[in-house]
């Protein structure tokens, strides 16, 4: 594969198809010429390939190649396994980190991973005792008999490798058993951080850290617009993570805010869906969407929920066990809502930047994982730049290349009008940059589909209504080709020139007019 060369002006986003994960490689002309690469995260969910000779490694690789072995920056969302797990993978055959054939500039983090932000060591302190609270439950399901392939393990084990990273959540328990041994005057918190520290996620990070040669760099979005060493076109602002604690754990969409069938149709919700004409909910004691009936149970293909229900409530027939329900077990059902809480909050405090290319003013979004409160946070933002006031809603309003957050998730694109007073789809690409609106799904829907508990990554309406915002233009890392929109024309279509290859897809947003 041939190095990968910047546009004249303007930036190429090359968007990987390693999996169910981020990785994006931009490449934008330096002042002298030359192309400076910029790397946006770079993971995969264990499995999760969309083929499977496409590996990480096989991605790094051409990361290597593409760049002629240097990246002058790399930026990382936040600490998903999704996000990082592959700055810490190996090469098969040496068993050396692949990164390290690569050299690394700069490091851009959130705020959040700043170890001398007092409000940043408190969240990472709430994040650490919820995973090692999610630890206990692990154990205590052990103890309680639950085998390792059981449900209510299968999940949440899932979940904490997410946190983590591939396998890590016996790796995690047995390097806590380590650090009390070897400091048992340490608080039980300081105890928890240092074993955290070591597993793979955190590996990731810290070895970032190590690659560069001075201080990573901590994006907030109360500071002035960041510049890219030796790039004159282009500048980029940090919409977020917030710095309030409300937003932080607002993570659900509110009434309007979430994606609906249409204007006067159903919101999203599962429970709701289910129960919808259902003659038993006249009955309930509580409103329908807070349960669901034997019936729907019945007809569900989601084999957890089967299982769930069969063997706690009887379903068809069955007496299940009771032992469940006593006190003393009773808390450990709780722990995947727990587990699901954390992978929210993480995602809640992603690096949202908008690069924003000064020749014509149009922006590149990316939002890595953020939710609900990350999106409202924006809409008061505003910088001086030049000796005029841009705001957030101003840059959205210029976007025209869109990296859609958390796979097309439910909870990650807000929905509503241009009107609201909160970030929405809306927003982004507002008249004169409407016609060259594209979008970027990370995404394999097959392979979401067939988990145990399955998601609906990207979210049908989601990406229903980003196609019709996009005329068709919407990359998905896991179809081959964008197809062309029946409404679409030929001529339309040929000026959307993108390159498709089966480890990547590549576009270019042009810093001049078209």
């Amino acid at each position: 594969m041939p190095r990968m060369q910047a546009p004249a002006s303007g930036v190429t986003v090359r968007m990987y198809r390693q999996g169910h994960g981020d990785c994006f490689l931009l490449a934008t002309p330096k002042a002298d010429g030359s192309p400076f690469y910029m790397l946006i995260d770079c993971g995969l969910w264990t499995n999760s390939e969309v083929k499977p000779e496409q590996t990480i490694d096989k991605v790094i690789a051409d990361i290597a190649e593409a760049t002629g072995n240097r990246l002058d920056l790399v930026l990382v969302t936040h600490e998903h396994m999704d996000h990082v797990n592959g700055f810490a993978a190996k090469d098969p055959a040496t068993r050396k980190p692949c990164f390290d054939a690569i050299e690394i500039g700069e490091l851009w983090l959130a705020w959040t991973e700043d170890d001398d932000d007092p409000f940043a060591n408190s969240l990472r302190e709430r994040f650490h005792d919820t995973l090692l609270a999610l630890m206990g439950a692990d154990e205590r399901l052990d103890r309680a008999g639950f085998d390792v392939h059981s449900p209510n393990r299968t999940m949440l084990r899932d979940l904490l490798s997410f946190e983590t990273g591939e396998d890590a959540a016996d790796e995690l328990r047995e390097r806590l058993k380590e650090v009390r041994r070897r400091h048992p005057a340490l608080s039980a918190r300081r105890q928890g951080a240092l074993a955290i520290e070591g597993i793979t996620n955190k590996r990731a990070i810290k070895y970032l850290r190590g690659r560069i040669a001075g201080d990573p760099v901590f994006l907030r979005p109360d500071h002035d617009p960041y510049e890219l060493p030796g790039v004159e076109g282009v500048r980029v602002y940090a919409l977020g993570p917030p710095r309030d604690v409300e937003l932080l754990l607002s993570l659900e969409p509110q009434g309007e805010e979430e994606f609906r069938l249409s204007a006067d149709g159903p919101t999203l919700s599962l429970l709701a869906a289910t129960v919808e004409g259902d003659p038993e909910s006249a009955r309930r004691s509580f409103d329908p969407r807070f349960g669901i009936s034997r019936r729907d149970v019945e007809r569900s293909r989601d084999k957890f929920l089967k299982a769930f229900f069969v063997d706690h409530y009887g379903a068809k027939g069955k007496s299940g066990p009771t032992g469940w329900r006593q006190i003393d077990n009773d808390w450990l059902e709780s722990a995947e809502t727990l587990a699901l809480r954390l992978n929210d909050e993480v995602n809640n405090t992603s690096l949202v930047i908008a690069i924003e290319l000064r020749g014509t003013g149009k922006v590149l979004l990316f939002t890595g994982d953020a939710q609900r409160g990350n999106w409202i946070s924006w809409a008061p933002l505003k910088w001086t730049v030049d000796g005029r006031t841009v705001t957030a809603r101003d840059l959205l309003g210029r976007t025209v290349l869109y990296k859609v957050g958390h796979h097309g998730s439910h909870n990650a694109t807000l929905d509503g009008s241009a009107a609201a007073d909160y970030a929405n789809l809306s927003w982004l690409a507002s008249e004169a940059f409407q016609d060259e609106f594209v979008a970027m799904i990370p995404a394999n829907t097959a392979w979401a589909a067939h988990k145990d508990r399955p998601w609906e990554h990207p979210l049908g309406f989601i990406e229903d209504r980003l196609k019709q915002k996009a005329r068709g233009r919407v990359f998905r890392s896991d179809l081959d080709r964008v197809a062309k929109p029946s409404d679409v024309s030929a001529a339309e279509w040929q000026k959307f020139e993108r390159v498709e290859t089966d480890l990547f897809f590549e576009y270019t947003v042009a810093d001049s007019p078209t």
